[in-house]
């Protein structure tokens, strides 16, 4: 009985954890300079709800972005110029709607994005390459 208690302990705290991290990333976004936009107060209260709710923030630059919507291989003065809608909407089309829960833009020019934390049963993160 005392290994299943360190157990459920183990795992709880490793929530919280995470949980406290999405909330370390989100403070992040009110202080200091921001390179380009920055998410407006109500956003990152909407943000903080949907970690409430269980998901999981990511970062997502606007390089990925192009890399999912195909626009990669095309000259820098082509690639495209993403707003929130547009990043959500091509997020939406790569990895479903579903696990798509909010996008905005972050203070150092991509965006934030929360995303349920499974998509088809196992742990979903963004792919990095």
């Amino acid at each position: 009985m005392a290994a299943s208690k360190k157990t459920t302990y183990a795992s709880v705290r490793a929530n919280l954890q995470k949980k406290a991290n999405f909330f370390k990333t989100l403070a992040n976004q009110t202080t200091g300079p921001a390179s380009s936009h920055r998410p407006s107060p109500s956003q990152l209260n909407s943000f903080s709800k949907w970690v409430e709710k269980g998901a999981v923030i990511q970062n997502v630059s606007q390089n990925q972005l192009n890399r999912w919507a195909g626009s990669a291989s095309k000259s820098n003065t082509q690639k495209k110029n993403w707003s929130v809608a547009s990043a959500k909407t091509t997020l939406a089309k790569q990895f479903g709607k579903s696990s798509i829960k909010a996008v905005a833009y972050n203070k150092s020019g991509g965006f934030i994005v929360a995303t349920s934390p499974t998509r088809n049963g196992k742990n979903f993160r963004f792919p990095t390459r």
